[in-house]
């Protein structure tokens, strides 16, 4: 009890400066730059910045610094993931560039969390047994066989940098991963596209952004339905909704979902999916850019070169940097396809590997080596 009173007589404390002043609702000097200033008010307006405080942020650090690395840093440092602090990334949506007078350019990051695995492999028994734990440091991994869950640690990377060590994205643009997909929305002139692909028992469907013509396209009748999200990224939310209430009236028997690269809007789909006990989701964690905001506010400076990119309001609960987890773990795109073909029993489906052509059900044991 009295650790607990001593902790918030911290918390309590950390929200006034020496001066007494509520840090939480600073008054910005007026004799300070007036750039500063402009980058004081976008900080304290911004709807996260209870949360940019009770890290530790101070606004009045900024008063007197120049608009260079050093402030970018001392920013910066507030929405990064700090293990030691149990800090997640603060948002992933956020945007900070700064170029200095020396015209050095720094530039915001966009962490993510995903699972290094080793290749290490057990019963569920025989891994909790040596001390691992489910989803923390094993993952169940059932393309694997009958040693189905898989050692791996989480580890952090940049998302922006595309520093993802797996073999999920498409090595040709326009094209589903599914062998004899057609593209059935776009003229090759736009960025937004939408895959789909039929066999007897599934139709497969990719998109790689959300917006309205995702929710254009009639959906033949099948018994499976499987949505290939490995590389959709944000759009607009309420189309995420009616593409989402669309997909839960359906009468598809099972529905599967391939995750890997989905983010922001995408990642609406998904969890406004998951309740729906049709759902299988096969592949890896989503990118974690979940948390939403409204209205943006954009700053340019032509004179500094800054640009800040904060959000109004909040109206999502974060899971920045980690994303939702699968139900079925699967590290690379043939693994998915395993997974695929052992519980859907559809056979035709096949990954499209462009010039080397196709691997199926049939042949796949010979393309192993290349995932």
């Amino acid at each position: 009890m009295k650790k607990f009173i001593l902790s918030l007589f911290f918390v309590i404390f950390a929200l006034f400066n020496v001066c007494g002043e509520d840090l939480l609702h600073p008054v910005i000097r007026d004799d300070i730059d007036e750039d500063i200033k402009k980058i004081e008010q976008a900080l304290v307006d911004y709807v996260l910045y209870p949360e940019l405080v009770e890290r530790g942020f101070d606004i009045h650090r900024l008063d007197n610094m120049k608009i260079d690395g050093e402030m970018f840093e001392y920013i910066e440092s507030f929405f990064r993931p700090n293990d030691e602090k149990g800090w997640l990334p603060l948002d992933n949506h956020h945007g900070l560039s700064i170029k200095d007078e020396n015209g050095k350019w720094f530039m915001d990051q966009s962490y993510h969390k995903w699972v290094k695995f080793s290749n290490e492999y057990g019963t569920k028994d025989e891994l909790l047994k040596k001390g691992y734990v489910e989803n923390e440091t094993m993952f169940y991994y059932p393309s694997n066989g009958e040693k189905d869950w898989r050692v791996g640690e989480w580890t952090w990377f940049d998302w922006r940098g595309w520093a993802q060590p797996s073999s999920y994205r498409h090595t040709h643009q326009n094209k589903m991963t599914f062998a004899g997909g057609n593209y059935v929305y776009g003229d090759g002139k736009t960025t937004c596209w939408f895959g789909m692909l039929e066999t007897k028992k599934s139709v497969v469907i990719d998109f790689n952004a959300i917006q309205d013509y995702i929710n254009n396209v009639n959906l033949p009748k099948k018994e499976n339905l499987i949505i290939d999200m490995s590389i959709s990224t944000g759009g607009r939310t309420d189309v995420a909704e009616k593409f989402a209430t669309k997909i839960k009236n359906s009468k598809y028997k099972k529905i599967f979902i391939i995750m890997n690269d989905a983010a922001s809007a995408s990642e609406d789909i998904i969890k406004l999916l998951d309740i729906d006990k049709r759902v299988v989701k096969i592949g890896l964690n989503t990118n974690g850019t979940y948390r939403l905001g409204g209205n943006n506010r954009i700053f340019f400076d032509n004179k500094n070169n800054i640009s800040i990119m904060l959000y109004d309001y909040d109206f999502h609960t974060s899971i920045e940097g980690i994303g939702f987890l699968p139900d079925i773990w699967a590290n690379n795109i043939l693994d998915v396809f395993i997974n695929l073909w052992t519980l859907t029993g559809d056979y035709e489906l096949k990954i499209d590997l462009g010039a080397l052509g196709d691997v199926e059900y049939s042949n796949y044991s010979k393309y192993s080596s290349m995932f």
